[in-house]
């Protein structure tokens, strides 16, 4: 057969599997048919690229919470350079989870790392505007407490629920006593 009628029959097969006008099984078929078991875009291929970029965010995620916390207690970097650092993070972590908000399995890492993160920046920035003042940082960690009392009641994630009602009552019970 004339290789350029091969290409665009190729090509043909391929749009008709990406807009799925026939079955998969069907389209890979005729496309190791027509290019004599040389397909070019494989569906392995595709899988073996789509796994490596996402256990490279998976690895990527889960060296976040230790890179803030090296980033906060053991850098001298200036404060607007640490919040920087710190908001990246927490971006690359609202990244991953809406990527990954679908997949029950996945999604729980990148909440609960930018959780860590929010709670350690916020934390960071009331210290940092309001020197020696522990009402503004009971203030903020109810604020996060809540936040995951949120997150937990509406997304059904327990052990959200459960921090968030712990860190509630520990800090309440830290003002009487």
């Amino acid at each position: 057969m004339n290789g350029k009628r091969r290409e665009i029959i190729v090509r043909e097969i391929e749009y008709w599997k990406r807009s799925r006008l026939l079955p998969e099984q069907y389209c890979d078929y005729l496309l190791a048919l027509y290019t004599e078991g040389d397909i070019p875009n494989s569906h392995s291929e595709r899988l073996r690229t789509f796994a490596g970029k996402r256990i490279f965010l998976i690895l990527l995620i889960c060296l976040l919470f230790p890179s803030g916390i090296l980033v906060i207690y053991f850098t001298e970097l200036s404060f607007v350079l640490q919040m920087l650092f710190l908001s990246f993070f927490i971006l690359i972590c609202f990244i991953g989870g809406w990527a990954w908000r679908k997949e029950a399995k996945l999604i729980h890492l990148p909440l609960v790392s930018g959780a860590f993160l929010l709670f350690l920046s916020s934390i960071r920035i009331s210290d940092y505007y309001f020197p020696k003042m522990t009402f503004v940082s009971g203030i903020t960690i109810f604020i996060n407490c809540l936040l995951w009392l949120a997150i937990g009641i509406r997304f059904r994630f327990l052990y959200f629920t459960i921090s968030g009602a712990i860190g509630i009552l520990l800090l309440l019970a830290s003002f009487f006593f």
